[in-house]
């Protein structure tokens, strides 16, 4: 991608309001990222004097579980978020959406490969969903909202993106809008501290102490007309 259309972004923001933009991208990469590393810090467990039976089935398991289990950790994070682990997935549902990640490894728009009932009916468009199916059960009226990501062992979390579309025959998304989170999270740098009020001495005015009031006693009446 070339960069995020800001009219995406501005979307995006506007589909997870009240939750901040940026403190949803951040709370999700962490919690991605931290699925694959714990996951790859398992692998080498599987081994013994017969050998190795870690593989990339184990290693995406173990990542699974992770997210699955504690998806719940991001409340901490997103206090107006719900998690929803129904059928063994993870929905969560936020601001206006609900949002379904998953794992696209040749990237959103590329064939997503062998789709599952579920994620099927989840990646169609919402007037495809059949009255208390299970994407209607899930979202409660609120609008999908499609959050793929790709990583590896190795590698860890190398990409995320954020989007609505719908699942087209030959396992391809469709994209309405997609915008890229990994460049969101590089975009932010760390979050800006405070901005102080600075005098001309180099000092914030918070720091600096109040000005000295001239403070004597009176030693005389004030005079005043005689009445």
């Amino acid at each position: 991608m070339t960069g995020n259309d800001p009219a995406h972004v501005e979307r995006l923001a506007a589909l997870l309001r009240p939750v901040d933009l940026l403190d949803f991208v951040l709370a999700i990469r962490r919690w991605l990222q931290e699925a694959h590393e714990e996951a790859a810090e398992l692998q080498p467990l599987r081994k013994n004097y017969r050998g190795t039976w870690s593989n990339n089935v184990s290693f995406g398991t173990d990542r699974h579980q992770y997210l699955l289990q504690q998806a719940h950790t991001l409340h901490g994070d997103i206090p107006e978020l719900d998690v929803d682990s129904s059928f063994q997935s993870v929905l969560l549902k936020v601001g206006r959406v609900g949002v379904y990640q998953f794992n696209a490894p040749k990237g959103p728009r590329q064939s997503i490969g062998e789709v599952s009932d579920l994620r099927r009916e989840l990646l169609t468009s919402a007037e495809d969903m059949s009255l208390f199916g299970r994407p209607y059960a899930w979202l409660s009226g609120r609008e999908p909202l499609l959050l793929p990501w790709s990583g590896t062992e190795t590698d860890g979390l190398t990409e995320s993106w954020a989007g609505q579309g719908r699942l087209q025959d030959d396992n391809h998304i469709s994209w309405e809008w997609l915008v890229d989170l990994e460049e969101l999270a590089e975009g932010s740098g760390s979050r800006p501290a405070p901005v102080a009020l600075v005098s001309p001495l180099g000092l914030t005015l918070f720091d600096e102490s109040p000005p000295a009031i001239p403070m004597r006693p009176r030693t005389e009446q004030r005079r005043g007309s005689a009445g």
